[in-house]
């Protein structure tokens, strides 16, 4: 028995070891545009069995007080530290991930270094994907991060933003918000109801044509807006109970939008 606490003590020392050495690594460096996040990633995970339940716990305590005290840099490594130990848990891969790309990203003041965050909080939130294929509710906070990080109602530099997704990963930010949200609805969601995930897909397809319009594409305006008048009367026909939604003003502006849109391509 003896052994056994020894022996556990041992790991969560080693443990609390690669935490500390990974938030030294992150404060100290000087260069800033070179994230190093993934501090475990060639690190044997070596607490197995029981111990990696009672470590995993240890370490989520730890990363809800660094949480609340805002030390999100600490808060990147037990992150990374609990998807290594944890991978199937999807809940630490949308924290880590809304953490670079809201927190972290949100201590920086120039926008190469933002985008460098929100994008390494993408990243790891498509990895956090693979490992958990049949997560609506990491699919959706995927989607909700495509469509809301990119908005420039609320971040200054969002047309940048959009700008180098294309030229880094050849993605549409909206394209690739519509696709997570369609496959969060195909995998039963447990944290978010289908007429919300369904209401952003309509909001989302109206925010795409807003701002190709913007960019002068007004094909591409005319086809989102088309396809989210659609998808506003699928909404309507299959949820006539949502009485808080005004579904009728949202199709009207949007059919108003659709005769501007076809006038200007006339």
């Amino acid at each position: 028995m003896r052994r056994k606490r020894v022996f556990l003590l041992g790991i969560l020392l080693g443990a609390i070891f690669l935490v500390n050495m990974g938030i030294v690594s992150l404060q100290d460096s000087s260069k800033p545009g070179i994230i190093h996040y993934d501090l475990t990633e060639n690190i044997p995970v070596l607490l197995l069995g029981s111990f990696r339940g009672i470590a995993v716990d240890f370490l989520w305590a730890r990363a809800i007080a660094r949480h609340e005290e805002k030390k999100y840099y600490e808060l990147l490594t037990i992150n990374n530290l609990i998807s290594k130990l944890q991978p199937n848990f999807p809940a630490v891969w949308i924290f880590q991930a809304w953490n670079m790309a809201y927190n972290i990203a949100h201590e920086w003041d120039a926008p190469q270094n933002k985008w460098k965050w929100i994008h390494a909080g993408l990243d790891f939130a498509k990895r956090g994907a693979v490992k958990n294929p049949k997560s609506g509710d990491l699919f959706f906070e995927l989607g909700y991060m495509y469509l809301h990080l990119f908005d420039q109602r609320f971040f200054t530099y969002a047309a940048y933003y959009r700008e180098q997704l294309k030229k880094e990963d050849g993605e549409d930010n909206y394209e690739s918000s519509l696709y997570w949200l369609r496959r969060s609805l195909l995998n039963t969601p447990k944290l978010y109801n289908i007429l919300a995930i369904e209401r952003t897909i309509c909001h989302a397809l109206g925010y795409a044509s807003a701002c190709a319009e913007k960019e002068g594409n007004f094909d591409k305006a005319l086809q989102y807006t088309e396809s989210a008048i659609r998808e506003w009367n699928t909404y309507r026909i299959n949820h006539p109970e949502d009485a808080l939604t005004y579904v009728d003003d949202f199709i009207n502006t949007l059919e108003m939008k659709r005769v501007f849109l076809q006038t200007l391509l006339k």
